[in-house]
């Protein structure tokens, strides 16, 4: 059986940490090390993190001091990566999971198992979340090869091959692409619910808009493929402020001369990949 941790970046989640963390705990697999990191909370989060760490002893809870906002890209993942390093004992597997989700039962098993193909690289389930209706369902549908940020699990060789994960709106993105240019394979498990109870806003704001058109400039999209990226957001989120505030990021990228998160052979190859997987969902 292969052996895993877990790094958890945390931001003021007193109302979601509890169920969780019992989610987790009363999993019939356990972690070698559960990581959670309180990412400058200023509600009980750490309070909650240390309770949980006296009565467990794989877990370990960590500070780290960021900015007091909830924003997706570098805040997240530079709270993952001081985590990371925190990391002590062996392991098979890396898992980075949000604060604001119940696993199911057996979640850590039926992860593993789908590692049992060497080829697999990154793997997940599937975030449903409760609707209007109250019924817990997939409201925002996603490719079937693309694995959520808040519930990443990543084979050791291949989370390392990637070169780990780049502190960058839309990493969640880039890391799975450059899995596929290494020879891996990312793998949904569809019928693996796991409930997300802090449902993901329609709404960009502008500066997040603004740095996602930036971001497809630094993964090398290219200027076509860039804007067919916004054009692709727009028609999904239906907001024209993203559509304006993400082409204005990736123009923005191009004046300024950004340096490039990926090298030129990587670029060619996500320029052809996001081409066939932009026109693929259009058909």
């Amino acid at each position: 059986m292969k052996t895993f941790s877990i790094v958890v970046p945390v931001h003021n989640e007193e109302k979601c940490l509890p169920l969780f963390l019992k989610s987790v705990c009363s999993q019939n697999l356990l972690p070698e090390e559960l990581i959670l990191i309180d990412d400058n909370s200023i509600d009980r989060t750490k309070k909650i993190m240390l309770d949980y760490q006296k009565k467990n002893n794989f877990i370990r809870v960590f500070s780290y001091k960021s900015s007091t906002e909830h924003m997706p890209g570098a805040k997240v993942v530079n709270a993952f990566l001081f985590g990371y390093s925190k990391l002590t004992k062996p392991y098979d597997l890396i898992f980075k999971l949000d604060a604001d989700l119940v696993l199911p039962a057996k979640y850590f098993q039926l992860i593993i198992n789908a590692f049992s193909n060497h080829r697999i690289g990154i793997v997940g389930g599937v975030l449903i979340e409760l609707s209007k209706k109250g019924k817990w369902e997939n409201s925002h549908p996603m490719k079937k090869d693309h694995v959520r940020g808040g519930l990443k699990a990543y084979s050791t060789v291949c989370y390392k091959r990637i070169g780990g994960l780049i502190p960058e709106m839309g990493w969640d993105t880039i890391d799975e692409i450059l899995a596929t240019y290494h020879g891996y394979e990312v793998k949904v498990l569809n019928n693996l619910k796991v409930k997300h109870l802090r449902p993901i806003g329609n709404v960009y704001s502008r500066n997040t808009s603004f740095m996602q058109g930036k971001a497809f400039y630094k993964m090398r999209y290219g200027l076509i493929i860039g804007t067919l990226s916004c054009l692709k957001g727009f028609l999904i989120k239906k907001s024209f402020s993203f559509l304006f505030w993400s082409i204005l990021g990736l123009l923005n990228g191009y004046l300024k001369k950004e340096p490039y998160i990926v090298t030129k052979n990587q670029g060619e190859f996500i320029r052809s990949y996001r081409f066939k997987s932009i026109f693929k969902s259009i058909n």
